[in-house]
């Protein structure tokens, strides 16, 4: 089969069911599996596709049929302009969430912090995306997930990071009980409403982990625990950032304000809407 006739097949069989990606989603999947770039694809409708990967490709189109995302098929997610390994088991790094990243990147070089604790760290993306700008700076990821510390273990190899230490935890406990410090603490914790969980899309529903999701009863468990920990583990004038659901800038600020957090700021990305929330121990 060509590619023009493998992709006019794959659209007919996403479009009912993938919405307005079916067209780009069924383009990613094919680059995967010709290991060539999407110029390459649209400009070589005629190029003729072995039998063996029309059979891989359209193994990944049921895949996707059935709502499993891309990048869990792909094992790819681009992040900070980084190329992370993720899997079924670790979320998702979401272009939102690069905000959280300049944010602490432009304190790290602002005050010249040298030690960073990404908490609930998953695929590494914050830390790791830290880690390789900030080159002066140590990293420290934790997550109580096998999954997350196999994931993050990888990319920090696949990266060539030597600034960065990985461990699994509950949460900063053992930081607390060691009594040790860091400049930065950030997170990208689980903060979704329990019963908010069911109406995710699909997508998100029935393939990414619960764990990195559910924030409790009403979101905010771990932004109590993390602030509560941060008291203790943070340098005096640390920071402490995270990133929030769109409706809890003012759940997040009171919490951090009233565990002694000074200056807490709001910021917003790309589309406005609420996003990270940063603030400094005293």
């Amino acid at each position: 089969m060509t590619i023009k006739d493998i992709l006019f097949k794959a659209y007919n069989e996403l479009k009912k069911v993938d919405g307005e990606f079916y067209i780009s989603d069924s383009q990613i999947l094919l680059q995967h599996v010709l290991k060539k770039d999407r110029l390459f694809i649209l400009t070589n409708m005629d190029y003729e596709v072995d039998d063996t990967k029309c059979k891989e490709y359209f193994s990944y189109i049921r895949l996707r049929k059935n709502k499993m995302p891309v990048k869990y098929i792909t094992k790819q997610c681009e992040f900070m302009g980084l190329d992370f390994f993720v899997k079924e088991g670790v979320l998702i790094p979401r272009p939102d969430t690069e905000i959280l990243v300049e944010e602490v990147m432009k304190n790290v070089e602002d005050k010249k912090y040298t030690t960073v604790c990404d908490v609930c760290t998953g695929s590494g993306a914050i830390g790791l995306s830290i880690a390789h700008y900030e080159k002066n700076v140590n990293v420290f990821c934790i997550d109580i997930s096998d999954e997350a510390i196999e994931v993050s273990n990888k990319n920090c190899e696949k990266f060539g990071l030597h600034n960065v230490k990985i461990e699994k935890g509950n949460l900063l406990k053992k930081q607390v009980d060691e009594n040790i410090k860091f400049d930065v603490i950030v997170s990208n914790p689980p903060y979704i409403p329990l019963d908010e969980i069911n109406n995710l899309m699909e997508d998100v529903r029935n393939f990414e982990p619960h764990i990195a999701l559910s924030g409790g009863q009403d979101g905010l468990e771990f932004y109590r625990k993390i602030t509560k920990q941060s008291v203790e583990t943070l340098n005096s004038g640390g920071l402490l950032a995270y990133e929030i659901g769109s409706d809890q800038w003012e759940d997040v600020k009171r919490i951090m304000q009233e565990n002694g957090f000074v200056n807490v700021q709001l910021t917003k990305d790309l589309a406005g809407n609420d996003r990270v929330v940063t603030g400094f121990k005293k």
